[in-house]
């Protein structure tokens, strides 16, 4: 898996079924026990939300790192009252770390590019964006375009918008629209999503993609074809499909 995607370090978990959330949980297993090995004193940590996020804070392991800084890498306010995990992704991370998250008070996509470009300006939330671009470990998984995404839930997108993403996308990655090659597949789109850039991810010393289960492995593809993580963590029957 390393040679064949050039990647640093693949962690893969053994799920004792294809179940969604035993799934999520060997995964969270994973990534915790990876964190706990990897992460150093002074390292900025940047963290995105949603089911497989709330799966690794929830098993995260306690430790006695000093000055760690916690920094979300996309936009937290969600339009609907579907649960986002942001509130114990927060809570957990702080915990662990001994640390208060930096949290982006904003929505993940704005009406349009202007209102957005204003609004990060802000002296606070641009302070907050700078972090995320110096994060020494990005922990992020990647979106379906399934019509029960998360993503989709959340409230962003009409019903015409979503049948173009599922037509042109083969997912998100921090929400930001890539095809199977990994390129941004709506401009505009991306103008106006508050999350940091994509190109940004790369820098990481680890850039951990953490993603499994079937449906997501369009998505896991397109992540890897664009060379966006350094490091997976995925299930084994994922594993054998990308190989």
């Amino acid at each position: 898996m390393k040679k064949k995607y050039q990647l640093k370090d693949v962690i893969i978990s053994i799920p004792e079924s294809n179940e969604t959330a035993e799934i999520l949980s060997s995964l969270g297993k994973a990534t915790a026990r990876y964190l706990d090995k990897k992460v150093k004193d002074n390292d900025v940590i940047g963290v995105s939300w949603g089911k497989t996020l709330v799966s690794v804070a929830r098993q995260l392991i306690p430790n006695d790192r000093k000055n760690v800084q916690v920094v979300y890498l996309k936009g937290t306010v969600a339009n609907s009252t579907h649960n986002n995990y942001v509130v114990e992704v927060t809570k957990c991370f702080n915990k662990c770390y001994h640390t208060q998250a930096q949290i982006l008070p904003l929505p993940l996509i704005f009406e349009n590019k202007q209102i957005k470009e204003m609004v990060i300006k802000d002296k606070f939330i641009n302070e907050i964006l700078d972090t995320g671009k110096r994060t020494s470990m990005a922990l992020f998984t990647v979106e379906t375009t399934e019509q029960d995404a998360t993503l989709f839930e959340l409230g962003y997108f009409n019903d015409q918008q979503i049948k173009t993403l599922q037509e042109k996308a083969a997912g998100g990655l921090v929400s930001r629209f890539i095809d199977e090659r990994g390129k941004i597949v709506d401009d505009q789109l991306n103008d106006r999503t508050v999350a940091i850039a994509l190109d940004d991810l790369k820098q990481a010393r680890e850039s951990v993609l953490i993603a499994g289960g079937m449906n997501k492995l369009k998505a896991i593809k397109a992540a890897l074809a664009g060379k966006y993580a350094n490091v997976l963590v995925t299930d084994s029957l994922v594993a054998q499909h990308l190989l």
